[in-house]
């Protein structure tokens, strides 16, 4: 072998060890972190962990997810090699005593039960899964006082943990309360979130903190442009997404409709997703003769090129967490209308980056009706959003200063 081939060969060995070496630093620099979640599918909250996930830089987490139900409808959302793992139990009747897609949990954890009878603890010894490693983060992403909050606080190692709160109801930590010792961090996805819980358990007020959702908002952009045939009629067109159960207010959406129709007004209002409640609003919509006026369109992977093409887009609910809703709709900078919750007000300044409306059918209507009669109210409000686009590059800091 000549000498410039030697030389040759010494430096690619010489490139290869530093490849090693810069490889192992970094894989000692990477964080091994855990989430916890009910699944990948059902609602909001689900897509809220999807996109976290999606978000954190590979570089920096190792990621395991562990997943205590089986439903996987928003999976290929994943942009990330994750280490999925099923949560497993001894027992059928184990599992049915805190899975969410089983009557009896969904009793027991309604009823609050564990708060008085600490059945969480029992079934956390029927968990067949062993988790030996401490991990550097732990993340009850689940939260609404399930089992999984229990499960993380006493058989998963860290050094850190947080839990998570969704909904400004704090009730449900009545079933969990006496595991929040054991978090470092209880964030939760609003202000509203963060007061509610603060003020019926003021002793973790220090431990609690605001994490809003993150969400991609390019991905939203973009899938908004994918083609897609929109079934509009020649109308001013409402969309709303969402879950078709109480929380989500389509009831007040139904009758606020029925109103704008004895108005005159020319509208098809389009209800996106899926739910318990279907059957109780199609009657509701037959029982008012809405069937032209209040379209159900089901669930929809892509729901965003119809939110894209409507005139206005509007959230009814009673109460959320977060909505994420506003923020997708924000992202698109489209007219909105949003329920007077306190977590809406949180994203929406009334008059300038959209409209609130009371939690009625007739101030809803009122306020629909005025947005329709002044479309330069609407495009007043689209342009601050154009003008003020919204920036989570600060959010995930948060995880590490847990």
């Amino acid at each position: 072998m000549s000498d410039a081939a030697l030389q040759i060969e010494k430096g690619n060995k010489a490139a290869g060890t530093r490849a090693r070496k810069a490889s192992l630093e970094l894989e000692k620099l990477m964080k091994e972190l855990l989430i916890m979640a009910k699944s990948l599918g059902g609602g909001g909250s689900e897509v809220a962990l999807i996109e976290l996930i999606n978000a954190l830089p590979e570089e920096l987490y190792n990621i395991t997810l562990v997943l205590l139900d089986s439903d996987n409808e928003y999976a290929y959302r994943l942009k990330k090699n994750v280490n999925i793992v099923q949560l497993t139990f001894n027992s059928s009747f184990a599992k049915s005593l805190v899975s969410m897609y089983a009557f009896p949990a969904k009793v027991l954890k309604k009823l609050s039960v564990n708060s008085f009878i600490a059945y969480y603890d029992f079934i956390s010894n029927c968990v067949t899964n062993v988790f030996e490693k401490t991990y550097d983060i732990a993340i009850d992403f689940y939260g609404y006082g399930s089992f999984v909050t229990a499960f993380l606080a006493t058989k998963i190692q860290a050094k850190k943990k947080a839990t998570w709160l969704h909904d400004e109801k704090p009730y449900w930590m009545k079933s969990v309360q006496k595991y929040l010792c054991e978090y470092d961090k209880i964030y939760g996805v609003s202000q509203a979130v963060v007061d509610a819980f603060c003020r019926e358990y003021p002793h973790y007020k220090d431990k609690a903190a605001v994490f809003y959702n993150v969400i991609d908002i390019e991905e939203i952009k973009r899938k908004s442009e994918q083609d897609e045939i929109i079934p509009f009629k020649e109308s001013f067109n409402i969309v709303t997404v969402g879950r078709l159960t109480e929380q989500k207010g389509y009831d007040i959406a139904i009758k606020a409709a029925s109103i704008l129709k004895k108005r005159k007004i020319n509208f098809a209002w389009y209800a996106i997703g899926g739910g318990r409640d279907e059957k109780k609003l199609k009657k509701l919509v037959e029982k008012y003769c809405l069937e032209n006026q209040f379209v159900f369109l089901g669930r929809k992977k892509n729901p965003y090129p119809y939110m894209k093409h409507c005139d206005l887009y509007v959230q009814p609910s009673r109460h959320e967490g977060y909505v994420i809703t506003l923020v997708e709709a924000r992202a698109l900078c489209l007219p909105i209308l949003s329920s007077d919750i306190p977590s809406a007000r949180e994203q929406i300044q009334d008059g300038i980056n959209g409209y609130i409306a009371e939690l009625s059918a007739e101030d809803l209507a009122d306020k629909i009706e005025y947005l329709y009669n002044n479309p330069s109210q609407r495009k007043k409000t689209v342009k601050y959003l154009k003008e003020h686009p919204i920036d989570f590059s600060t959010k995930l800091l948060k995880l590490e200063i847990i």
